[in-house]
């Protein structure tokens, strides 16, 4: 069974998304061969604070083990450590960001003791660059992607992390992957004629990860990108689902 590292659960008011609880989540993604997903609060990206839609996540998803649950926290906001505490409580110790809808730059001093803190309590680090396609974005946000630069400027600021990198298109994941080695990244935004196979000429097969990016896209296609992908059997699995599994440590 694979291993998908982009799900969210709820819905998303600017386009239409199916509207699943966590067991017709579970149900849907297992139909398209994913035994395990991890999981963040739709909700939690336009709250100004995640913590309510934190806890609505872990006790919507008590009842389907299959789905990991990944909080999400703005280090912007004065309780971040109240934030990350409820973080480490859960099953991977893990948390999401997501800058560019909180108003923050990753590469700021003013997170250097946010990130120390990460890296003290050993918690895993994911990060959303990009939630969706800007050419079919609701015209209402004017929310641009994290750029390239921002990110490198990050990633050289705090080497000691190795964040999961998520919805990095394969022309920014090149300029990234230039520069900077401790990161991996997500399969949801590389889109591309034969991208996994152009991709793993360039950039370590064991930091790429399967991402669906569901209820965003469409699951069969994000899963047949890497299931049926021009690549040996074991890189294959890798990426659907051993990278992730080892980056967890599960």
């Amino acid at each position: 069974m694979l291993f998908d590292t982009n799900v969210n659960l709820g819905v998303w008011p600017f386009t239409l998304v199916p509207e699943l609880n966590a067991p017709r989540l579970a149900a849907h993604l297992r139909a398209h061969g994913i035994g395990r997903a991890v999981v963040s609060p739709t909700a939690a990206i336009l709250a100004p604070d995640p913590m309510p839609a934190n806890r609505a996540l872990l006790a919507a998803v008590r009842g389907a083990p299959a789905l990991l649950p990944v909080p999400v926290v703005n280090p912007a906001l004065a309780h971040w450590r109240e934030q990350l505490d409820a973080a480490a409580a859960g099953p991977l110790r893990a948390i999401k960001l997501y800058p560019n809808y909180h108003n923050y730059r990753l590469d700021s001093p003013r997170f250097d003791p946010f990130f120390a803190e990460v890296k003290s309590r050993r918690l895993r680090l994911l990060i959303s660059v990009r939630l969706e396609d800007e050419r079919h974005r609701y015209f209402g946000l004017h929310i641009k992607s994290v750029p390239p630069k921002t990110l490198i400027a990050f990633l050289r600021r705090q080497p000691q992390l190795h964040p999961l990198v998520l919805g990095l298109g394969l022309p920014d994941l090149r300029i990234v992957a230039k520069d900077c080695e401790n990161f991996s990244t997500d399969t949801s935004f590389l889109e591309w004629l034969n991208s996994l196979l152009d991709l793993t000429r360039e950039f370590p097969a064991r930091r790429i990860f399967l991402g669906s990016h569901t209820p965003f896209f469409v699951t069969r296609a994000s899963v047949a990108k890497v299931t049926t992908a021009p690549l040996p059997a074991r890189t294959i699995a890798a990426i659907g689902g051993g990278n992730a599994a080892r980056f967890f440590s599960l």
